[in-house]
C-alpha cells in the first residue's frame, strides 16, 4: 500500500497541469482503493466555493461546471467541518444534494475527506459504491493518508497551474514574501543563466598550468565586470559597498584558493569551480539564521558569473522597451544592476527572502520586491504585464484594467509617501511626543556597514563576527579579524558597535571545524564552543581589543549565554587577553561587555547577569522559536511561529521590565525590531533600543515621527491582555491607523 500511495504521489508531482494531475488521480484511487467513483472538488477560498475538476464513475457532461458552496451537500459539509464523513446511506443524510446531472443517485455508500495543507482547504476527495455500507477503518485511513500525502503535490501543480490556463475563472496572481515596499508595474523581463553548473561534463585530467592561467583571467575579469556594474547603479559609494563584497568573495582567502588547490589536482577550472561553490553553497543554504543562508545566493551569482567568464558565454540581449519587472528564479545584485535604472520598477524571485542582497538594493534604489514566490513558471512569463505588490507579497499576471488603474493610484499616493521617508531620515529619531529612540543597525560583513554608514543609525547594535569565518577555509588570523574590526569600528566615529563574539556550530558549522550531532540547535554552538575553543576565542577577543583600543567605540555582545558561568569563564578570558595587550599597547579601558538574551533560562538569570555585565540584547528570532518550539524554516510548522504570540510577548515585557528595574539597558535586535508593527509593540512595552537591517532606518524614523509614546503607554495592558497574535493585531492596528499608517497595513498594500 505505501509504495503505491508513493507511487501516486510522484506521479502527481510530475504532472505538466492541474487538469493533468487531477484526471489521472481519479483513475489510480479507484483501482487503489476498489471502489466505482472516485471525484476530487477544488476549493476556491475566495469565492467560498468547491469545483468539481475530475471524476471516474459520475456523468460530467463537457463543458459542464459544478460547483458547490462550503454550505451546500456532503462535499460543503467535509470542506467546512474539515473532516472525513463517511455514510452507508448518502442520500437520506440532511446534507445531501442531488446534482442530476453527474447521476450519482445510483450510488449509496459515501466517503469524503479534505485535502488540507498548511492549515489550508484545497479541496475534498470522495469515493463512493453502489452497494450501502460504511466504508471500513482500513479504507478510511487510507483515503485520509492519501489526501495528506496529496496536499503538498497538489497545492504545487495548483499553483504552477493557475498562471497557464487561460479559463477566466480561475485568478492570475501568485503570493510570496515582501522583500522591499512599494508597488510595481510593468513588463516581465525573465533572467535564466545561459550556462549552469549542472550542464558541465566532469575533466580530470587537465592542463595544470593552462587551467590556473584560465581561472585567474576569468577572476580578473569577473571583478572588473563587478565593479563596472556598481558603477552602473550609480549609488552612493557606501551602497556600491554589496559589489565589493562579491569582489572579496573571488579574494584568495575565500573562493580562489580552494579552486586552485583542486585545479592543481588535475581538475578543470569550470569542474573546480563547481566542486567549490556546491560545497559552499550548501553550507550556507543549510543555515537556520536567514541573513546567512541568504549568502548563498551570492556566492552562486558570483560562481555562474565566473563560469560564463570561463566559457566566454557572456551573451548580450536586446532589452525591452518601457518599465520592466526584473524576474529570476534567484534575483542577483548583478541582474539588478544590468537593468537600466530608469526601466527597472520592480523584482520577483522565486527564492530568497528580505536579507538578500537583491531586497537590501531594492530598497536602496527605492522600487519593490517580492520574494519566494515559489510557483512562478518563468518559461510563461517573458513579455507578459505584472503588478507587484511589496507590502503584501502578491504578483497580479495580466492584470484586469480596473486592478490596473487602482494601483495606479496607489503608487502616485506612494511616492508622495516616500518623500516623506526620506526627508525623515535626515534627523534623529523621535516620536511626536518628543522622545529620543536609538536607532541600531544589523551587519555581517564589512560591506553592510558601508551600506549603513550615512543612513543616520546610531551605531551598529549586531555584527555577526561569524560571516568571514564562513567564507574563509581556515580560521582568521589576529591580524586578519584587527583589520577587519577596526574598519568597521571606524566608520561609526563615536558611536558604539556592537561586535557579536563568534557564534557557529549545528546549523553554522565551519569547513575547518566539522560539527555532526541529531539536533544542532540545542547543540554546541555559540559561547560554548568558543570555551571550550579558548585558543580561538583568546585571538577573537584580541583581534576586537586591539580595535577598541584604536577607534575606542567597541562594545562585545556574547551569545547563547544559557548559565551564570559561562558569563564569568568568558569575562576571564577578555580580562587575560586585555593584560596581554595592556604589556605591548599601553593601558587603554575595556570595552562594555553584554550578552544576548535568546535562550528562556537567560530571562531568569538578569539579576546576577545585572552585576556581571553592562548591556542586554534580545535575540527575538531565536527567544521565538525556542519558546515556541518551532523551526521556522520548516515550512510544515512554520506558520506557528509569530513573535505576535502572546507567550512571546509576555517574556519581552518581562524582559524589559526586569532590565528597567537594574538599570541594564536593553535593545531588541530580532527581525521583530525593523516591521512597522513589531516596532509599535516594542515601543508599546518600554523599549526604546532598537536594531535593524540598515534599509529599516529611514522608514522607522518616518514611523516613530508620528507615534506617541503616551499613547502606546496605554495600549500596553490591552497589550499584554491579549489571548492570541490576531486580538494583539488588531490592537496594534488602531495607533497605526490614526497615525495615518493604514496604507501599511490594508489588505493589498
Amino acid at each position: 500500500m505505501l509504495t503505491q500511495l508513493q507511487r501516486i504521489v510522484q506521479q502527481v508531482n510530475s504532472a505538466g497541469s492541474l487538469d493533468q494531475a487531477v484526471a489521472w488521480l481519479v483513475g489510480a484511487i479507484c483501482e487503489l482503493m476498489n471502489t466505482e467513483v472516485c471525484s476530487i472538488y477544488l476549493a476556491d477560498a475566495d469565492a467560498g466555493l468547491l469545483q468539481l475538476v475530475a471524476t471516474q464513475g459520475l456523468t460530467l457532461p463537457p463543458g459542464t461546471v459544478c460547483t458547490l458552496s462550503y454550505q451546500e451537500g456532503l462535499v460543503g459539509l467535509v470542506a467546512s467541518k474539515e473532516e472525513p464523513i463517511n455514510l452507508a446511506d448518502a442520500q437520506h443524510h440532511p446534507a445531501f444534494k442531488l446534482i442530476e446531472e453527474l447521476n450519482e443517485e445510483v450510488f449509496q455508500s459515501f466517503l469524503g475527506v479534505p485535502i488540507i495543507f498548511r492549515r489550508r482547504v484545497l479541496g475534498v476527495l470522495t469515493i463512493q459504491q453502489r452497494d450501502a455500507r460504511i466504508f471500513d477503518s482500513e479504507e478510511e485511513a487510507c483515503l485520509v493518508t492519501l489526501a495528506n500525502q496529496l496536499a503538498p503535490a497538489l497545492a504545487n501543480v495548483e499553483e504552477r497551474t493557475r498562471l497557464l490556463r487561460a479559463q477566466t475563472g480561475w485568478k492570475r496572481s501568485a503570493m510570496g514574501q515582501a522583500g522591499a515596499p512599494g508597488i510595481g508595474m510593468g513588463t516581465c523581463l525573465v533572467k535564466i543563466p545561459s550556462l549552469t553548473f549542472e550542464d558541465l561534463a566532469e575533466v580530470t585530467e587537465a592542463d595544470q598550468a593552462l587551467e590556473l592561467k584560465r581561472f585567474d583571467d576569468a577572476v580578473g575579469s569577473t571583478q572588473k565586470t563587478l565593479r563596472d556594474l556598481a558603477k552602473r547603479l550609480d549609488l552612493p559609494s557606501q551602497t556600491q559597498g554589496i559589489f565589493e563584497l562579491y569582489v572579496q568573495l573571488l579574494a584568495p582567502a575565500s573562493l580562489g584558493d580552494p579552486v586552485r588547490a583542486l585545479i592543481r589536482k588535475g581538475l578543470s577550472a569550470e569542474w573546480a569551480l563547481k566542486a567549490v561553490i556546491d560545497e559552499t553553497v550548501d553550507k550556507f543554504s543549510a543555515m537556520e539564521d536567514s541573513y546567512l543562508r541568504e549568502r548563498a545566493t551570492d556566492l552562486k551569482d558570483v560562481g555562474l558569473r565566473l563560469l560564463q567568464a570561463l566559457s566566454a558565454s557572456q551573451l548580450t540581449k536586446a532589452q525591452p522597451e518601457g518599465d520592466l519587472i526584473l524576474v529570476a528564479d534567484e534575483v542577483s545584485a548583478t541582474m539588478i544592476a544590468e537593468v537600466p535604472k530608469e526601466q527597472l520598477k520592480g523584482i520577483v524571485s522565486r527564492r530568497g527572502s528580505g536579507h538578500s542582497h537583491a531586497a537590501i538594493l531594492a530598497r536602496a534604489l527605492g522600487i519593490p520586491a517580492v520574494l519566494g514566490v515559489s510557483s512562478l513558471p518563468l518559461s510563461a512569463l517573458p513579455g507578459r504585464r505584472i503588478i507587484i505588490d511589496g507590502y503584501t507579497g502578491r504578483c497580479f499576471i495580466d492584470p484586469e484594467p480596473a486592478l490596473e488603474r487602482e494601483y495606479q493610484r496607489l503608487i502616485q499616493e506612494e511616492a508622495s509617501i516616500s518623500k516623506d521617508i526620506l526627508e525623515s531620515a535626515k534627523g534623529p529619531a523621535l516620536t511626536l511626543d518628543g522622545q529620543r529612540i536609538k536607532l541600531y543597525i544589523n551587519a555581517g560583513l564589512s560591506a553592510d556597514t558601508d551600506v549603513a554608514a550615512g543612513q543616520g543609525a546610531d551605531g551598529v547594535g549586531l555584527y555577526r563576527t561569524e560571516v568571514p569565518f564562513m567564507l574563509a577555509n581556515r580560521f582568521p588570523g589576529e591580524e586578519e579579524q584587527f583589520r577587519l574590526y577596526s574598519h568597521v569600528l571606524s566608520r561609526y566615529p563615536g558611536l558604539p558597535v556592537t561586535l557579536r563574539t563568534l557564534d557557529v556550530g549545528g546549523d553554522k558549522p565551519l569547513p575547518y571545524l566539522p560539527i555532526k550531532e541529531d539536533n544542532p540547535f540545542l547543540g554546541w554552538r555559540g559561547i560554548r564552543i568558543t570555551l571550550d575553543q579558548p585558543d580561538i576565542f583568546l585571538i577573537q577577543l584580541k583581534a576586537m581589543l586591539r580595535a577598541h583600543q584604536q577607534q575606542g567605540n567597541l562594545q562585545i555582545l556574547l551569545p547563547m549565554i544559557s548559565s551564570i558561568s559561562e558569563v564569568d569563564e568568558a569575562i576571564r578570558l577578555l580580562r587575560q587577553a586585555h593584560f596581554e595587550l595592556c604589556d605591548s599597547l599601553g593601558d587603554f579601558p575595556l570595552p562594555q561587555v553584554g550578552v544576548m538574551v535568546e535562550v528562556p533560562a537567560a530571562l531568569y538569570l538578569l539579576p546576577a547577569l545585572a552585576g556581571r555585565v553592562q548591556f542586554v540584547s534580545v535575540g527575538s528570532n531565536d527567544l521565538t522559536q525556542y519558546l515556541l518550539a518551532v523551526d521556522r524554516n520548516n515550512p510544515r510548522v512554520a506558520d506557528l511561529f509569530s513573535p505576535f504570540h502572546p507567550a512571546v510577548v509576555q517574556a519581552l515585557a518581562q524582559i524589559q521590565r526586569q532590565c528597567g528595574e537594574l538599570g541594564l539597558p536593553v535593545s531588541v535586535c530580532g527581525e521583530l525590531a525593523g516591521e512597522v508593527m513589531g516596532i509599535t509593540l516594542l515601543l508599546a512595552l518600554g523599549y526604546r533600543q532598537l536594531s535593524m537591517n540598515a534599509s529599516q532606518v529611514a522608514r522607522a524614523k518616518h514611523l516613530l515621527k508620528r507615534l506617541s509614546l503616551g499613547e502606546l503607554d496605554d495600549l500596553k495592558a490591552a497589550i499584554l491582555d491579549s489571548k492570541d497574535a490576531d486580538e494583539l493585531s488588531w490592537q496594534l492596528h488602531q495607533p497605526l491607523s490614526s497615525a495615518g499608517f493604514g496604507h501599511w497595513l490594508r489588505a493589498g498594500r
